[in-house]
């Protein structure tokens, strides 16, 4: 599936793992805002940038990105965690423990499903939107 114009973060702090996920998201053309490696920037960007979701390391640089995560729900954008840690390490319950996990190691075909799963119709550029389904209408004569 192509996602041509949307809007990913990506929060990573080991950097071949960030090119890893860097590298899936455009060859299917997400349009990446990052990546960063430390929470700080995570949060700059998750509160001032334009975004469709956002795939976030739980550890970055020893620090949880878990500030970025309620910023990013607060905002309504949809993200996914994705950690060597178990998802256990999730504070739950809550809308957190809720979101996605992308356990690692991880292949290039679990980071794409794990954003397409997250996104929205609204969220996808025009030319990318599911058409609405409609039910056909029968009658029944009784």
């Amino acid at each position: 599936m192509e996602l041509q114009g949307v809007r990913v973060l990506v929060a990573e702090d080991n950097l071949l793992e960030a090119e890893i996920v860097v590298q899936a998201l455009k060859h299917v053309g997400c349009e990446i805002i990052g990546p960063v490696a430390r929470l700080a920037q995570a949060l700059d960007l998750a509160l001032h940038s334009e975004l469709d979701g956002a795939l976030l390391d739980i550890n970055l640089a020893g620090v949880n990105s878990f500030a970025a995560a309620w910023r990013l729900q607060e905002r309504k954008i949809p993200f996914a965690f994705i950690s060597a840690y178990p998802r256990s390490i999730i504070p739950g319950p809550g809308p957190l423990w809720k979101a996605p996990f992308v356990a690692k190691p991880f292949n290039p075909e679990q980071l794409v499903q794990a954003i397409t799963g997250l996104l929205r119709p609204e969220s996808l550029p025009p030319a990318r939107r599911r058409p609405e389904r409609r039910l056909k209408r029968r009658n029944y004569n009784f």
